[in-house]
Formats: structure tokens, sequence, C-alpha cells
């Protein structure tokens, strides 16, 4: 069950945040860039492309030489923007909030946003502190016109990543080039107390 980047990309409700499990990093580069590119050719849609410090700047150059296009300009006027991460989980949520706000202000009709996830690193909240902000990031999305597409490596990830993460926290999985609605979805007012509360200490947790 991988996320091959599709021919066609299916039909993503608006708002929605959808996991998408990949195996390794090339295929999550392959299934990213084919997910922002859909926006290019529409100067109503905006792309926020979210990680840690310098993913941003390398998937914005993969785009450029996938489309042969130079980006910078859209990059300078606020239509791409490149998000960074924090060990701060309240900051991580405003570096996500206060762009998602600026778009909607500039009157953009769809919203782009790919946030590559990463675990236990330093530049990342700790990961109760990361599966907290996946889950509100399904709350900050309603109401709005966002598609959010969040790659998740299947392939070096933890198990507990994908299940805690992965899956319980967003409401769509994007795998083998099909979206699907998640049943293991557990929504954000509930996640807090019948997830989160009872898990216990995850960095202390083998990884496999």
């Amino acid at each position: 069950m991988t996320g091959v980047a599709p021919a066609a990309w299916p039909e993503l409700p608006i708002p929605s945040h959808a996991s998408l499990l990949a195996w390794g990093t090339d295929e999550i580069r392959d299934v990213s860039l084919s997910f922002i590119t859909q926006g290019l050719d529409h100067p109503d849609e905006a792309l926020f492309c979210f990680g840690r410090p310098g993913i941003g700047e390398l998937l914005l150059r993969d785009l450029e030489r996938r489309t042969g296009r130079d980006l910078s300009s859209d990059h300078r006027e606020g239509r791409i923007v490149l998000g960074k991460s924090d060990p701060d989980v309240d900051r991580q949520l405003e570096n996500v909030v206060g762009p998602l706000e600026t778009f909607r202000e500039k009157g953009f009709r769809v919203v782009r946003f790919i946030g590559i996830v990463a675990w236990n690193a330093p530049d990342f909240p700790p990961p109760e502190d990361f599966l907290w902000f996946e889950s509100k990031v399904t709350e900050v999305l309603e109401g709005s016109r966002v598609i959010c597409l969040c790659p998740y490596d299947i392939a070096n990830m933890p198990a507990r990543a994908i299940a805690y993460g992965a899956l319980e926290a967003h409401p769509f999985v994007l795998s083998g080039g099909k979206l699907r609605a998640n049943p293991l979805f557990i929504p954000p007012d509930r996640y807090l107390r019948d997830r989160l509360l009872d898990l216990p200490r995850l960095e202390a947790a083998p990884d496999r």
C-alpha cells in the first residue's frame, strides 16, 4: 500500500486534510511535486510548502526543475510560501495559521498545502506534541479553501507514527493513487482525550 503519484489526481474535498502513505523519500518527492504542480497553471491557487528548515526551498527547486519554470516571482509575491517547523508546537501551529490567513485575505480560491512530516527530529516538536498538531490542523482547516497533504514515509517511520499520526489524525488517506475516507480517524475534539492522554511516552518506545 504505497502512495504512487496518480496519473489523474483524485478529486480532493475542499477543505481536506489527508495523509499520504509513501514508500521512501523519492516517492514522497514525486507525489508531493505532482500534487502541487496541479495548481501552477491556476493563478487563483496558492502553494504552501511546510516542513523542516530547508525542505520548502528544496521542494521549490525540484518543482522548478520538473516544470522548467522560474517560480521566484511567485515566491516573492506570496503565491508560493515556504513554511518552517518549530520545536515549540504552539509556534509551529502559528507558522501554519499565519500564512493560511494571509492566503485567505489575498482571495486565493484554493490553497495546496504540503506538510512534509518528520518524527522525533530536533527541529520538530516531540512526538506527543506533533500528534496534537496533526489533529489540530484538521480543526484549523474547517471552513477553509485548503487542501492539505501530509506525506508519511512508511519505509522509515516507526509504526506508532503511522498508526497515531497518518491514520488516526487524518480524515482522508491517499495510497496507491487512490483517496479514501479514513475509518480510523479520530476527530480533534476526541483525539486529545481519547488518544493522546492515554499514550505512553512515545520517545521511550522502540522504533519497531
